[in-house]
């Protein structure tokens, strides 16, 4: 990057809304300020918004900025990095951190977009947000570099870590539908109905975002009620308990701190870096997640600690599940109890997400041989979310439904796989959220939304299917059965038909 005038970096509090933006902003701009200290850089950081931009006092020198840096993409960094641009006539590159604009089709940039060059350089914190990034701008730059949480997590000096006799699960994070968190109660379900940890309990640390799926326009009301009442179904009241949303100083004194096994079931759009999942990891324990997004760097630094479970390819976008979930649950049981995590990796894996070490490779992005000043093109994915906003209303809708294939083009990046395949010779049982009667079948999924099938009795070759959690059987035309396997809402799960009704779960103990 050329030019004498240092670096500008451009931040705002817009975003402290979402809370881990609380505490990623700051890290990102602590890292300027260590550029700034470490590498002799001119940086000057401003925090708006302020009431005018020609309060930023630039006109002097405007011209001879070496970069242009946007820790976040809101209304106040766009309006001032698009008066730089188009008054002030900046041309230094920017450098522009990107925390889910790509699955979002770039909503938040609004005018921007036509004002980017392919001397610009987008920062994500995964590679599935690089790919994703690229689908909308092929010719974009894009540096892939860990958001430097560690410095502001309390992180344990003890290399040895306690094992729990009862496996205690942990979920921090926001009550969404896209975490999925009614998939994880219906794996603990059949862990208590068919795993060999009868005891596993979960606390739920986390508040209601009440946001749903807005690229699909959907919403679920009341999850949180939802959740509970779910969990009552499920016979789990005394599995679960639900703490609230806690304070971050608090959730390390009392979670990531202590003994126990951090549990993300999430397919959420964006879930680029998972800021709880980071804590849990840095201190040594345990951590079962779905293999998406963000999520799947993290095997890299953390071998011996992250179980990844698949996330399946439906024809109503991702799923994951609920059987492989509680394997994956069972197998980080036995690890934490017979894993000593060596020092030695941790140690490398926390300096990974470190201020210092996400500095030097931030700096790269200040010496590295620029690109062309052509404008950056958009692609003709972009060019159809750009239609699609306008029709719906220039609201964050850009998707048809989780079918639509621009969708489903996105979660094959973020980590959508295997496809779900029917098997005609399977015991399969209903997902909790679909039941059936008089002949009616109804879904009532709060991820994905809610629809109903009329179901004609006389129909040929009826199947056996077990409802959740009575284990009643109902017979369903083995085409709707094939059709509810290929959406995600029946699942194989080891039955025993003639065992007698258990206590609690709705069924014999059986071994997954």
């Amino acid at each position: 990057m050329s030019g004498d005038g240092g670096v500008l970096v451009l931040t705002t509090r817009e975003k402290s809304w979402w809370l881990s933006m609380q505490e990623v902003i700051p890290a990102i701009e602590r890292v300027w300020t260590e550029i700034g200290c470490s590498e002799g850089e001119n940086v000057r950081i401003i925090c708006g918004p302020l009431r005018r931009e020609a309060d930023l006092g630039l006109q002097a020198s405007a011209s001879r900025l070496k970069g242009l840096v946007m820790t976040a993409v809101t209304p106040w960094t766009v309006r001032t990095a698009l008066f730089l641009r188009r008054q002030l006539n900046v041309t230094a590159p920017m450098v522009v951190y990107v925390f889910g604009d790509s699955t979002e089709g770039f909503h938040a940039f609004g005018a921007l977009t036509d004002f980017l060059t392919e001397r610009d350089t987008f920062v994500v914190s995964c590679e599935a947000e690089a790919e994703a990034t690229r689908c909308s701008f092929p010719n974009a730059q894009v540096r892939v570099i860990p958001i430097p949480l560690v410095d502001q997590f309390k992180v344990s000096d003890s290399d040895h870590h306690a094992r729990l006799d009862t496996p205690r699960l942990a979920y921090v994070g926001r009550v969404s539908e896209q975490k999925n968190l009614h998939t994880l109660l219906f794996a603990l379900w059949i862990l208590a109905a068919f795993g060999r940890e009868p005891r596993v309990a979960l606390d739920v640390y986390g508040g209601e975002d009440n946001l749903g799926s807005p690229n699909m326009g959907l919403k679920y009301p009341n999850y949180a009620t939802y959740l509970q009442g779910l969990s009552e179904l499920l016979g789990l009241s005394r599995t679960v308990t639900w703490h609230g949303l806690k304070s971050r100083d608090w959730l390390f004194d009392n979670v990531h701190l202590e003994p126990h096994i951090l549990v993300s079931p999430t397919l959420h759009s964006d879930e680029n870096f998972g800021s709880s999942v980071l804590a849990s990891l840095v201190n040594g324990h345990q951590v079962v997640t779905t293999a998406w997004g963000g999520h799947l760097g993290f095997q890299e630094w953390f071998p011996q600690q992250l179980t990844l479970v698949p996330v399946h390819r439906s024809t109503m976008g991702p799923v994951v599940n609920p059987v492989s979930l509680a394997h994956a649950i069972q197998m980080a049981t036995h690890r934490m109890r017979g894993i000593t995590v060596d020092a030695a990796i941790l140690h490398r894996a926390r300096a990974e997400f470190s201020e210092k070490g996400v500095a030097r490779r931030s700096h790269e992005i200040l010496d590295r041989p620029t690109g062309g000043s052509a404008p950056l093109k958009k692609s003709s994915i972009q060019h159809e979310i750009d239609e699609r906003r306008s029709l719906f209303g220039a609201t964050r809708k850009i998707y048809t439904s989780y079918e639509d294939p621009i969708a489903q083009g996105f979660f094959e990046i973020y980590g959508m796989k295997e496809q779900i395949f029917f098997d005609k010779h399977a015991d399969y049982t209903l997902a909790p959220w679909v039941s059936y009667s008089d002949n009616v079948l109804c879904i009532d999924d709060p991820h994905r939304g809610r629809q109903s099938f009329l179901v004609d009795a006389r129909a040929a070759e009826p199947m056996d299917v077990a409802m959740c959690p009575s284990m009643d059987v109902c017979r369903l035309p083995e085409s709707l059965v094939s059709a509810l396997v290929a959406q995600g809402y029946a699942f194989p799960i080891p039955l025993n038909h003639s065992a007698k009704v258990g206590e609690n779960s709705g069924v014999v103990r059986r071994t997954l």
